[in-house]
């Protein structure tokens, strides 16, 4: 009998069929949230329970010499769990079995944003221009140095926390009488697209899923709210820029495991806004896109297997939706496959019991794949502009076609 143990509850039914077909029969999962096993997948041989957010390498490490598993997974995800893959990174040194986990140098760079600037200017990395702040008069300071708008970012917090946007003196003043929290980056806001990558690192090699589109960046920095269309084409500039910044955290930084980068598209350069130590937000929209689900090739190389390649099989777009009782998802187009995910899933998303719903979608045929937007939007179920949908659309399009070759 084979024992594994995941440190995190994001998507676990999608990595127990791989552990399963590997002939690993006895699970446990440390999640961050109480839910029933029984109701979210075959449950069949999996123990849940409770992972402290604020545990430290030492509680980590008794957790697994009391375990004893035959191998380990750090699986965090935003909510609450965005500073622990330092904590893992330190326990997996210290313990003698298989724990995948990112080494605690690259964690710290991807879980502290002043850290990620202050190695990012060190290297030369295409951060945007910004300045380390330790106090209000340092901020005030650095606006004066950079101009508005000017985005703040907290070294440490929580997905979609710690982040604002102030375009004048006034909103800034503002931001200040609220409170902050020190150290702090105050970084020149970029215009431009926002993108990302999903990668993979094992055993030295890196493994890249299409770049995704997440739209024009706006002031609400909340690309959660807007569509996402893969695959997107990067200028030649930008694209040499981006292999030139992962290959750079490959070599030296050692990641194990998944991450992600996003990244401002600046006429023909980039904008490095974060890195995310994690599968999250572009992973079902990988998967959708590519037909290579990135939880199951994660899983599959925390027991050692190879990396195999993810290509492009279709436009694919990630639409924010309202989950609506009594009103159902109008018919999706002919051939599209649909991926419904709702919140109120527990290992599906990080916030639980909204009515927030993502639908992602292949789409065949670009009017085909309009005229469905309309109709979601007609139902009251689109959260994003129908607009800023068919722009995303038609960029997908623009880039693959009706090609039946992947990318």
């Amino acid at each position: 009998m084979k024992k594994a143990l995941i440190f995190g509850e994001y998507k676990i039914a999608r990595f127990l069929p791989v552990l399963r077909d590997r002939g690993y029969t006895d699970f446990v999962v440390y999640s961050a949230v109480e839910f029933d096993a029984a109701l979210e997948f075959d449950a069949t041989g999996v123990e849940v329970k409770l992972l402290s957010l604020d545990w430290d390498a030492d509680d980590v490490v008794r957790v697994l010499d009391a375990e004893r598993p035959d191998v380990a997974i750090a699986n965090p995800y935003a909510h609450g769990q965005e500073q622990l893959p330092i904590v893992y990174g330190r326990a997996a040194a210290r313990w003698n079995g298989r724990f995948v986990a990112h080494s605690a140098e690259f964690a710290e760079v991807a879980c502290d944003k002043v850290k990620l600037h202050e190695t990012g200017v060190a290297r030369g990395w295409p951060v945007p221009a910004g300045a380390v702040c330790a106090d209000v008069s340092a901020v005030a300071g650095a606006a004066r140095e950079l101009g508005f708008p000017l985005v703040i970012k907290e070294a440490q917090a929580q997905a979609g926390d710690g982040r604002f946007f102030a375009a004048s003196p006034e909103e800034l003043d503002a931001i200040l009488a609220k409170g902050l929290a020190f150290p702090s980056i105050v970084q020149a806001f970029k215009v431009g697209e926002e993108t990302g990558i999903e990668l993979i690192s094992a055993d030295g090699e890196l493994m890249r899923w299409p770049v995704v589109s997440m739209g024009p960046l706006d002031a609400g920095l909340d690309p959660s709210k807007r569509a996402r269309v893969t695959p997107y084409a990067l200028p030649e500039r930008a694209a040499a820029r981006l292999d030139a910044f992962l290959t750079d955290i490959q070599d030296n930084f050692a990641p194990y495991g998944p991450w992600q980068v996003d990244f401002a598209v600046v006429g023909d350069d980039i904008v490095v806004l974060e890195i995310n130590p994690r599968l999250g937000g572009l992973s079902d929209l990988g998967a959708t896109g590519s037909g290579t689900d990135p939880h199951a090739v994660f899983t599959a190389s925390a027991l050692g297997e190879p990396l195999p390649q993810a290509r492009t099989r279709a436009v694919a777009i990630e639409l924010p939706s309202t989950e609506i009782p009594g009103v159902e998802v109008p018919a999706h187009p002919e051939g599209a496959e649909v991926m419904r995910v709702t919140a109120r899933k527990p290992t599906n998303r990080c916030f639980i019991n909204t009515d927030r719903m993502q639908l992602v979608t292949t789409i065949g045929d670009l009017e085909a794949g309009k005229r469905w937007v309309k109709e979601l939007d007609a139902a009251g179920l689109l959260r994003c502009s129908v607009e800023s949908a068919f722009r995303q659309l038609e960029q997908g399009f623009g880039l693959f076609g009706g090609k039946a070759e992947a990318l």
